[in-house]
């Protein structure tokens, strides 16, 4: 007999109560990596809902395996939070460095005007773009979401949402003008 939507939502709620137990211990390894309280209770939380969804979705049939799932999980998503840091101070030097100077001198207000016509430039051409690219750079670059976590939300594999996004991004350079260069940054 088919199980009734009763059942899925004690089977679900019984498998948030046996993983429940295993939040104090993941917020522990996931502060260990971090060195952030705050965020390893946001992993800890994403690990067990991650396993509950598993779990339920029947992917997790061995209930001795749930441990190393749920930890391997954990060290996953520190792995990709320290990674989007990474990139993300990256990028703010970057924008530092293109940047006006930081200094007691006001700005060259040519280079502000430049900024902004830059800026306006990136604007029409992502706005020419279809609607399907404009979600997965905004996904990408504006919501810093790794592959696999745009491919979930599209319905998507990662590798194909790594494709769509490098194509993306070539007509976005298209639309701007410039040619990508061998050290896959852009130049006019």
């Amino acid at each position: 007999m088919p199980a009734g939507p009763s059942d899925t939502t004690t089977s679900a709620d019984e498998s948030a109560a046996a993983l429940e137990r295993f939040r104090d211990r993941l917020r522990l390894f996931a502060a260990r990596r971090l060195r952030d309280w705050a965020e390893a209770e946001d992993v800890a939380q994403e690990a067990l809902r991650r396993a509950l969804e598993a779990t339920c979705a029947g992917r997790i049939a061995n209930p001795a395996a749930l441990p190393a799932f749920l930890f391997q999980t954990v060290t996953h998503i520190c792995q990709h939070r320290s990674r989007s840091a990474g990139r993300e101070a990256k990028a703010l030097r970057r924008l530092a460095f293109e940047g006006p100077a930081a200094s007691a001198e006001p700005a060259d207000p040519l280079q502000g005007l430049i900024s902004l016509e830059r800026r306006d430039m990136v604007r029409g051409a992502l706005e020419r773009l279809d609607a399907g690219d404009r979600e997965l750079l905004s996904l990408t670059y504006v919501e810093t979401l790794a592959a696999g976590e745009i491919g979930r939300r599209l319905g998507l594999s990662a590798g194909n949402v790594r494709v769509r996004r490098y194509r993306a991004l070539r007509r976005l350079a298209e639309l701007l003008g410039v040619t990508p260069n061998a050290e896959r940054g852009l130049k006019t």
